[in-house]
């Protein structure tokens, strides 16, 4: 009787579109569970560079742990680049965490300014805009800090974590 139920469960599940069974978290976070300390924070700074010869060394660390997760969750081509962008952005926002926070500038306060997150809008985004930086000054104001007040630096991060937010959500609609 087990034995059929399971057999049914699967012949069920092989129906279910592929768009409705959801990637389980533990798949995603394979290269983030594998990852070497340190490696959130070379993709931080990849992000705040954007200078490829610098970040050369976390990338090609990055592409192999993404490479053999790939492997083991068999995605394809389209998929494993996705999983790249994914876990890029996921670790480079690991590693923005503590900067913003060293800045006085919460994270999550970004990420309700731009309405991102779990069960949120995430708008794709392919550059960070003007808008963008407005709508985080006009939270940084509502939340009693002077956004006239937060250093370059501060900026920086901020850019860098909508860019790393933007890369793994892109990325996320791609796997799910």
């Amino acid at each position: 009787m087990r034995r059929a139920a399971l057999l049914l469960a699967l012949a069920l599940l092989q129906t279910v579109p592929q768009a409705v069974q959801a990637r389980p978290p533990q798949a995603l976070a394979c290269a983030v569970i594998a990852a070497p300390d340190g490696l959130d924070a070379q993709l931080a700074d990849s992000m705040l560079t954007l200078d490829e010869t610098r970040s050369k060394s976390a990338m090609d660390t990055l592409h192999t742990l993404v490479d053999r997760c790939a492997a083991d969750q068999f995605l394809n081509d389209k998929e494993r680049e996705a999983y790249f962008g994914y876990v890029l952005g996921r670790m480079a926002r690991d590693g923005l965490d503590p900067r913003l926070k060293a800045e006085g500038i919460p994270a999550d306060l970004i990420d309700k300014a731009l309405d991102i997150g779990p069960g949120n809008a995430n708008n794709p985004a392919t550059q960070v805009t003007q808008g963008d930086l407005r709508r985080v000054s006009t939270a940084l104001t509502e939340a009693g800090k002077d956004p006239a007040k937060v250093t370059p630096v501060g900026w920086g991060l901020i850019t860098a974590w909508i860019a790393a937010t933007a890369q793994m959500f892109d990325a996320l609609r791609v796997l799910d």
